[in-house]
């Protein structure tokens, strides 16, 4: 899965221009009931305005006169210019990874002239990874294994002389020495022989939720 795929482009998004007054951008948030805007300078990206920096500086710059601070600050006096960005075509794990490792709301986009083409946000990634693991789709079972050549193999094999087709699958860290726990998501109705099969070729399994 690639970035491009799951951001939220230019053109749906509601953007900040640098020589906005504050007023005009806590309206805009306020509206979108979001916690950050994009800030442009005409076509240009230029960074983030948070919802909190905005009450952060009127509370930390002791301005008496909150009309006079709505009118006359601007977004170019607050917004955040140090940002990371990510690459449409890159995976969309890597995005994944900045989210978490930077705490910022959302990743800027950019493609291959350094054109800046959307956002990718954490529901962005929400989505994406509901989709590998297709929350709305088939019967999941989760199986427990032991970290061993071979084992995964053998588990495929049970369900392909099942004839049943494994919508997709991933493979986690039980956090238990050794131990591996595979999440299926297998294209059945019916997945008590099935896991009957999975049981008497020595797996064990953890969970089961249609």
């Amino acid at each position: 899965m690639y970035v491009k795929n799951h951001m939220l482009p230019k053109e749906k998004l509601t953007t900040l221009d640098l020589n906005e007054n504050v007023g005009s951008a806590l309206e805009k948030i306020e509206q979108g009931d979001f916690l950050s805007l994009p800030v442009f300078d005409g076509e240009e990206f230029k960074g983030i305005l948070m919802k909190e920096a905005i009450y952060r500086y009127f509370f930390e710059s002791q301005i008496q006169n909150k009309e006079g601070f709505l009118t006359e600050i601007k977004v170019k006096d607050i917004y955040n210019d140090d940002y990371k960005s990510i690459k449409e075509n890159e995976l969309i794990e890597n995005a994944s990874y900045l989210l978490k490792e930077l705490r910022t709301p959302f990743l800027p986009v950019f493609n291959d002239r350094e054109k800046f083409v959307g956002i990718l946000t954490h529901f962005s990634i929400f989505n994406a990874f509901s989709e590998v693991f297709g929350f709305d789709k088939g019967t999941k079972i989760v199986v427990n294994m032991f970290d061993t050549p071979g084992q995964l193999a053998r588990l495929t094999e049970v369900i392909r002389k099942e004839n049943i087709n494994i919508m997709n699958f991933a493979v986690m860290d039980a956090k238990v020495l050794g131990v591996y726990r595979v999440i299926l998501r297998v294209d059945t109705n019916n997945p008590e022989d099935l896991i009957d099969k999975i049981s008497r070729a020595g797996f064990k399994i953890g969970d089961i939720s249609k």
